[in-house]
């Protein structure tokens, strides 16, 4: 198969461009992330894993040092920072970093919110607070975020997905 028309074979360069010339915008082909360098798609999802894992490991320990609260506004603080510094980053290298970042915080965040939620309430609703609540507002998270599909720009995504974290931020002040 030749390379031209909509359906053709051609090279993955090819397909990608032609993707996104439909108005969808995407991190492969900003940073030519095809071929040899396509293992780099895989990796910063890696390495935003890589940094949840670390991320619980720290956290946990600090916050009963520092105190859970603090802990988790300097941690929502810097996920916040990391995910818009992802959003603008100009380079697969500071995309890449953001990432592992912002895994970092996320894991640690996650593990004293679950914590403190625990600890506000009594322990007959540890049950409702620790697996049903938690697993909803994921959930509802999730859907919500489906809605925000139609931004087609993934830089104006980053950004939009992130903005609900700042009023978060700011309540919990």
């Amino acid at each position: 198969m030749s390379g031209k028309g909509k359906g053709g074979g051609g090279n993955v360069l090819n397909k990608v461009l032609l993707f996104v010339s439909d108005g969808v915008s995407c991190t492969v082909p900003q940073w030519y992330l095809v071929n040899q360098q396509a293992y780099k798609v895989s990796l910063a999802g890696s390495l935003f894993f890589t940094g949840v894992l670390v991320g619980n490991v720290l956290f946990g320990p600090l916050s009963d040092r520092i105190g859970r609260k603090p802990v988790f506004l300097t941690g929502m603080f810097f996920e916040l920072l990391f995910a818009y510094s992802s959003a603008l980053a100009p380079s697969y290298e500071l995309f890449a970093l953001s990432r592992l970042l912002m895994g970092m915080m996320n894991g640690g965040m996650a593990l004293v919110c679950f914590i403190l939620s625990q600890e506000y309430v009594g322990k007959s609703y540890w049950a409702l607070t620790g697996r049903t609540l938690t697993n909803m507002t994921f959930a509802v998270g999730i859907a919500l975020f489906a809605l925000l599909g139609y931004i087609r720009q993934w830089r104006n995504l980053a950004t939009a997905v992130n903005c609900p974290g700042v009023l978060l931020f700011l309540f919990c002040m």
